[in-house]
């Protein structure tokens, strides 16, 4: 197994914007759930207007942790606050949880531990979605096929075509000196768009890994690894009934409350004919 020299991070951005539900939702499933691992949690509070705000919420959580006030700076989104949690703490191997996120069975944090080493991303969500291939394949009816079609054309400049293999950083674990080396320009961030980008984009998380000699694993319920090319077989995120999900949030749920006819446009989309 390989060796921690100081306990695992596992950070939670608690979003004030979004409200104290999400927080309190994490909350009631991390003591429900057994994580299986010794680890430190820290919950960054993010864009709160007052101090006040933060001693309210505080006193939901009833639990050891460290406090992480990130609420003065821009908003750059989850992202942005995962690269400063990594700036305080760069030697800890951190499990990123954005606002959406909660454990959903035991030992969801031993099952990364257990399959962590050396120049590795591990995931409990992934996808081979492509942002341009989904819009000049006029995934979203919402908008007009010519919208659509000058939107995948302008996204194809950074974001490759599908197959687009890459882990979602609604979460993720790696030691955090290893994200701070791969050198993202993180005053793009400011921009939604630039998010999407640094999860699937040509120059994003993932693909810059890969390029830099990382692998990129998905994990499931089973305890069971998944490498790139067998991410399909997990049963997670948009796969079947997603029965060995660790980790559940809005996407999740919105595919399991979805009819079986868009459940199978979804996971088309998100992983091709399989």
């Amino acid at each position: 197994m390989y060796f921690y020299k100081e306990k695992p991070l596992v950070a939670y951005i608690a979003y004030e914007p979004f409200g104290i539900e999400y927080l309190i939702r994490f909350i009631n499933n991390y003591k429900k759930f057994n994580s299986g691992h010794e680890h430190d949690l820290l919950i960054c509070f993010k864009q709160f207007k007052n101090t006040e705000t933060i001693k309210q919420w505080e006193k939901k959580i009833l639990l050891d942790y460290i406090k992480f006030d990130d609420s003065n700076q821009k908003n750059d989104f989850d992202i942005g606050s995962y690269f400063r949690i990594a700036d305080k703490y760069p030697n800890r191997h951190i499990l990123f949880l954005n606002t959406h996120l909660r454990p959903n069975t035991n030992n969801w944090l031993k099952i990364f531990i257990n399959h962590y080493s050396k120049k590795k991303i591990i995931g409990a969500f992934a996808s081979y979605a492509s942002l341009s291939s989904q819009f000049l394949n006029f995934y979203y009816k919402q908008h007009t096929k010519f919208q659509q079609l000058r939107w995948g054309l302008k996204h194809l400049i950074n974001v490759k075509l599908f197959p687009n293999p890459h882990i979602r950083t609604s979460m993720f674990f790696m030691k955090a000196s290893d994200l701070l080396s791969l050198n993202f320009d993180r005053n793009k961030f400011i921009k939604k768009i630039e998010t999407i980008y640094f999860e699937g984009g040509r120059k994003g998380l993932s693909n810059i890994s890969i390029k830099s000699g990382y692998d990129l694993l998905l994990v499931n319920s089973d305890n069971q690894v998944f490498e790139l090319n067998d991410w399909t077989k997990s049963q997670t995120f948009y796969l079947g009934k997603q029965e060995k999900l660790i980790f559940v949030d809005n996407r999740t749920e919105e595919y399991s409350n979805a009819s079986l006819e868009d459940q199978k446009k979804m996971a088309k989309s998100h992983w091709g004919n399989i």
